[in-house]
């Protein structure tokens, strides 16, 4: 029979970092990629139950069971859209702050921003000096980079022209070759320190963060009186798109502020994200 040979295979195949399968209930909205590292392809909501399979590459492998409606029964969508609710009057128990995210794509599709980080940032006149700061001191060393990069480029196509003798001009070649990914490779690591510098700013500004719902609906039940700015992350088909906008909380509460494509403000991460 052919089913014992079939089997070995299987069992050769199988991953060796295959685990013993385990329920776990989601306590905070988790994306899951089609590969490791791969394009979002869902998100887990809260409530729901996932069956871990194996891990592997610092990534777990899940099972999830549940339901979805069949097309046709003329039962609405579950994601509501992004109609603002009214303000909540003073000692209504309403949000002091909420509002949608909402995304609309090159191809003209519209997505809401389930799952988006969302963050209220508080001392902003502290916050917006320093952050003019950070990036106005990226700009000008990432000029200075790359005029260095251009001079490096310009050296290398011309190294083998630069002296008579070919074993010195290829050597020359070779030099200029390697001070060119050494600056390229330093501009990176520009880019990766400042966009650091960027996130622990924002966390010691930090006063409140939240997690857009699956309809794109993110909400502060409690936030002083003032002036804020918000800071919202979400994660679209694998890019990333930011928000940083001014918001103002009054004593009423009940605000609304919604984020959408073309009202995103400056890019928090001034290129460097």
């Amino acid at each position: 029979m052919r089913l014992p040979a079939v089997l070995a295979l299987f069992l050769c195949l199988s991953p060796a970092v295959a685990v013993a399968e385990e329920t776990t209930l989601i306590s905070a909205p988790e994306e899951v990629l089609e590969v490791p590292g791969g394009k979002p392809i869902a998100l887990l909501l809260p409530g729901a139950v996932r069956s871990t399979l194996e891990t592997r590459e610092g990534y777990v492998r899940v099972r999830l069971e549940g339901w979805v409606r069949l097309p046709g029964t003329g039962i609405p969508p579950a994601i509501p859209g992004p109609t603002p609710a009214p303000a909540a009057a003073p000692g209504a128990g309403g949000d002091a702050l909420s509002g949608t995210i909402v995304a609309t794509l090159g191809s003209g599709e519209v997505r809401y921003g389930a799952g988006a980080r969302v963050a209220a940032l508080g001392s902003v006149e502290e916050l917006e000096k320093a952050w003019v700061g950070l990036k106005r001191s990226y700009q000008e060393q990432s000029a200075a980079l790359d005029a260095r990069i251009e001079a490096l480029a310009v050296q290398e196509k011309s190294a083998l022209s630069s002296s008579d003798n070919l074993a010195q001009a290829t050597r020359n070649r070779e030099r200029a070759r390697a001070s060119l990914r050494d600056a390229e490779k330093e501009r990176r690591g520009l880019r990766d320190r400042f966009a650091v510098q960027a996130d622990e700013l924002f966390g010691r500004h930090r006063v409140a963060e939240t997690v857009a719902d699956a309809g794109g609906r993110y909400a502060f039940p409690a936030l002083a009186p003032g002036t804020y700015r918000l800071l919202a992350i979400q994660s679209v088909d694998g890019e990333r798109r930011h928000w940083y906008v001014p918001v103002e909380v009054t004593p009423a509460g009940g605000m609304k502020r919604d984020l959408r494509s073309d009202d995103t403000g400056p890019d928090p991460y001034f290129g460097t994200r």
